[in-house]
């Protein structure tokens, strides 16, 4: 009996252990997460980082908390040597969360989020979060892959300077905390776009006014003798009806006024070429008083001056009655101050004095609220022109002119491929960091003309890198290369670009994206500015895209593969014979090279077994509005062939020495005369002089 009562103990001790174990398993990202904490309060923050990095070392899910954590940190101290592990461990926070305290921790990070992605998109993050929906992390995640300027590496610049912008704004934003980053509304613009490029702040008054003899200039503003000419009216010549009129105006600007604490931001560029600047004004909001994000000057003016008379019933002062309204003149009061800041300003002030001048004093009823209105517009206007968000370092570090080129193919199995062209123009930002530099370089070496640039300049690197992405974001594939930087004192369109191809299974449409490098490995050099990128940097550019639907093969179904384009040259581009035009651009002294793939043909029912097409191209102009001429083609001919096989690749000869410099479309019609199935291909080309 003694021997089983121990049995039976050492059974529930084991079972207790196993289930304190387990317990302590999980909950081991919550310990990770408050030990980094205790850490970090003691001011051993290397320690922290430390905790929470090991804590991301294990599979299965995670406490997100950490990840944001981790980042902020980060950013907030700029440890530039952690940003790769603050990039990695912020996604595995937004695609493994798990637990209660991660839920609570990826709604704090979509209300961070909200700025940068708009209403629109918060909403729908918003509603997955709330149907517990899978699809929330992974597209988080998906948003700063498409932001990530070197998608080939690990630390995404991007989304490091978004939490700087963040650890800033929570230094010097801190006038009350209404934002969910504890700071007042200029952080929300601030995160979005960074530093203005012009900015001035102040109070609104009426000190430095003689407002008397202001409103006597605004309500009078000249009166016209015999002959038409005018002249002031000085306020002795006012009737006393008017001047009481006045004074109890006056009486009513004073009461209505608050000076108003005022702060505008301009950004110069965050538009198109040649838009507007766009403004953003701060101030004290007159109903709480906090300082907060407004929408016009007028909001800085209570509502009830532009309703006087419901305000001033027992005074008997009916200011509506002829339309001058103490928001009125408060407009005038308070754009006049704001003139020398921006011309913005300075045109609302003359527009609404021109409003009042011209309508007269009895047609000024609602003008103030009109006005109002209008400023709001335009002001809203201006902020629609811009993007979402803008990088501050997207202008610093040159850009390389970039492209990226796909078609698609069938292999001698069936299978479908594509064929990815990254082509890229590095000579500027080269140039640009040459001659920033070149008196700090250890090469005495001339640029050499139409060469390598590397054989004189070694620490110079150009890289083009193309990813591929699953469906939930993670990079799967990255495949580099580093093409020659070829010098020309040509034009860009036709000079030599740096090319690199890439071949790939062509299954399904999926997410990619290529970049360009230019880096610079000298240590003696200087970079362009203090950024959160690689200091080798010195040129980029990048895009993300999707592959096309791949071709579809089947056995009794005619397939054609994209048209590919060039000319007979020296230089040939592989993996083909001649020199393939990516661009699309022709010399008018070249032969054009179509390079054509025909598939599935059927053979014929006889002892020969050929396969037989027709192949008829067009050569259209195209006008100056992009329409295609199809009464006028240039150029028509129908060819036939008659094959061994059924799969039929050529590259066919095109005499262009009679086109004109312009725009054409080619059209290729392809017909299985076996079985009547027809297929049809067409490209957009230009010769050029």
């Amino acid at each position: 009996m003694a021997q089983t009562n121990f049995s039976i103990m050492k059974y529930i001790l084991t079972a207790l252990l196993t289930v304190a174990t387990t317990a302590l398993v999980n909950a081991q990202p919550q310990v990770a997460y408050d030990r980094g904490l205790e850490e970090l309060y003691r001011g051993n923050t290397t320690q922290a980082l430390d905790i929470w990095y090991q804590a991301y070392e294990r599979d299965g899910g995670v406490d997100s908390r950490i990840g944001f954590e981790f980042i902020r940190v980060v950013t907030e101290e700029g440890m530039k040597s952690y940003y790769e592990d603050a990039t990695r461990l912020y996604y595995r926070a937004l695609v493994d969360a798990d637990g209660i305290d991660s839920r609570v921790a990826m709604r704090q990070e979509v209300e961070r989020m909200r700025p940068l992605v708009g209403d629109g998109v918060y909403r729908q993050w918003m509603d997955w979060w709330e149907d517990r929906d899978r699809r929330l992390g992974p597209d988080i995640r998906g948003y700063w892959v498409q932001e990530d300027p070197t998608p080939s590496r690990d630390s995404n610049e991007r989304l490091i300077e978004h939490w700087e912008r963040i650890a800033e704004a929570r230094q010097r934003f801190n006038r009350n905390s209404r934002t969910i980053y504890g700071t007042d509304e200029r952080a929300l613009i601030y995160i979005r776009y960074g530093e203005p490029d012009r900015s001035k702040n102040g109070i609104l008054t009426i000190q430095n006014f003689n407002i008397q003899q202001w409103l006597q200039n605004q309500l009078n503003p000249y009166t016209e003798d015999d002959s038409g000419n005018r002249s002031s009216t000085s306020r002795d010549d006012m009737p006393t009806a008017d001047r009481d009129y006045a004074g109890r105006l006056m009486d009513a600007i004073y009461e209505f006024h608050r000076y108003p604490e005022y702060e505008v931001w301009f950004y110069e560029s965050i538009g198109g070429e040649g838009d507007e600047p766009v403004p953003f004004i701060f101030g004290t909001d007159i109903r709480s008083d906090e300082f907060r994000l407004q929408r016009s000057v007028e909001d800085f003016i209570p509502e009830r001056a532009y309703h006087p008379d419901r305000a001033r019933e027992q005074d008997g002062v009916e200011f509506t009655r002829v339309g001058i309204t103490p928001a009125l003149m408060l407009q005038m009061l308070y754009y006049e101050q704001l003139v020398d800041v921006d011309p913005f300003f300075n045109e609302r002030l003359n527009s609404l004095r021109d409003n009042v001048l011209e309508q007269g004093i009895d047609a000024l009823r609602g003008m103030d609220l009109a006005f109002k209105a209008e400023s709001r517009e335009k002001i809203n206007q201006r902020a629609l022109s811009a993007p979402r968000e803008r990088s501050t370092y997207s202008g610093l570090i040159p850009r390389i002119p970039f492209d990226v080129y796909q078609y698609r193919f069938l292999d001698e199995d069936g299978e479908p491929y594509l064929l990815t062209y990254i082509e890229s123009d590095p000579q500027e930002a080269f140039m640009i960091d040459f001659h920033r530099n070149r008196s700090r370089m250890e090469s005495e070496a001339e640029l050499p003309e139409g060469e390598d640039v590397r054989s004189a300049f070694p620490f110079y690197e150009l890289i083009h890198s193309l990813q591929q992405y699953d469906e939930n974001w993670n990079r799967i594939s990255s495949d580099v290369d580093e093409p020659p930087i070829i010098l020309s004192r040509s034009s860009s369109d036709s000079r030599e670009v740096a090319r690199s191809m890439y071949r790939s299974e062509h299954k399904e449409r999926v997410n990619k994206s290529a970049s360009a490098e230019l880096m610079n490995y000298d240590p003696d050099t200087r970079t362009v500015y203090e950024t959160p990128f690689n200091p080798a940097l010195r040129g980029l550019n990048r895009l993300q895209f999707r592959v096309p639907e791949p071709l579809v093969n089947y056995p009794d179904s005619l397939e054609m593969a994209d048209l590919v384009l060039g000319f007979e040259s020296e230089r040939v581009t592989e993996p083909f014979s001649f020199q393939v035009a990516n661009n699309a651009l022709i010399p008018s002294d070249e032969t054009l090279v179509l390079h054509f793939e025909v598939y599935n043909l059927e053979r014929r029912a006889d002892d020969t077994q050929f396969t037989e097409f027709e192949l008829t191209y067009r050569i259209l102009p195209v006008d100056e509005n992009g329409e295609t001429r199809t009464d006028q083609a240039e150029f028509v001919l129908t060819l036939n062939f008659t094959n061994e096989y059924e799969t039929v690749i050529e590259d066919l000869e095109i005499e262009t020495a009679d086109l004109r410099p312009g725009l054409y479309d080619l059209r290729v019609h392809v017909t299985d005369t076996v079985t009547g199935q027809e297929k049809e291909r067409e490209i957009r080309f230009e010769v050029i002089d």
